[in-house]
């Protein structure tokens, strides 16, 4: 993976997302007990969405997460870093691992791709010293060190109707502990391992998934009003001609 990567002109800013990193030697092996993706199978070409549970299998926070030797780096809602890290560090005392919030050191940009589809995780990742870049099917995420200056600033809503295209929506301040992961549908999007073992929440989560009835889930709702004549229902996540509702 030595290709030099540069941010493309194309790709706007996503200045909702942040990072947390967990460094150490034990960074995998401490994480792997508090998220529903499994993460001893993230391969240093490959990145994995996820999420983190409270005891009652409610999400905290989703993610996207990478591999960087035995770090990790997770892409979340920036707004959910600080709680996530607070909440983990209840835990980590016994660990050899640390936990730290980048987000003023990386930046996230996305571009969507034309008349492509989207893809679940785990996903394709291309990474260097500067860039990792991260194939989401129908849109493409670059995480970079460098505050780029250069990047289309008109793009945002076009990557938004990507993501509701894709069916997939984030964990934030207005939802957080909220949800099962099942509920926004990240069973479907490879977003939970049913085979890893015991983590935080597992329980709940597995039995909804072999001996529940899931009552409420995410559909994508086209309208023209961004959601606004829903009657029925909460909005998580919204663009210019369509919602994603539970």
């Amino acid at each position: 993976m030595s290709k030099s990567l540069e941010i493309r002109p194309q790709n706007t800013l996503l200045r909702h997302f942040g990072f947390l990193k967990i460094s150490g030697v034990d960074a995998v092996h401490f994480l792997q007990g508090y998220t529903t993706c499994d993460l001893t199978a993230l391969t240093d070409d490959s990145a994995q969405l996820g999420a983190v549970c409270n005891i009652q299998g409610r999400m905290l926070a989703s993610f996207i997460v990478i591999r960087q030797g035995q770090d990790l780096v997770l892409r979340m809602h920036k707004s959910l870093v600080a709680k996530t890290i607070a909440f983990l560090t209840k835990y980590i005392v016994f660990s050899k691992a640390e936990l730290a919030d980048i987000s003023e050191n990386l930046y996230c940009y996305g571009a969507p791709i034309a008349e492509s589809a989207a893809s679940k995780s785990p996903y394709p990742a291309m990474m260097d010293n500067q860039t990792i870049t991260i194939d989401l099917g129908n849109r493409e995420e670059q995480w970079a060190a460098a505050d780029q200056t250069t990047v289309a600033t008109g793009m945002i809503e076009q990557w938004t109707d990507a993501e509701l295209d894709a069916g997939i929506a984030w964990v934030d301040e207005n939802s957080c502990e909220a949800y099962l992961p099942q509920t926004l549908n990240y069973h479907q999007l490879g977003g939970i391992s049913f085979t890893k073992g015991c983590y935080l929440g597992q329980e709940i989560v597995a039995r909804m998934q072999y001996r529940g009835k899931l009552k409420k889930s995410l559909h994508r709702i086209e309208t023209g009003t961004q959601g606004r004549d829903l009657v029925s229902g909460i909005i998580v996540a919204s663009g210019s001609l369509a919602c994603l509702a539970v």
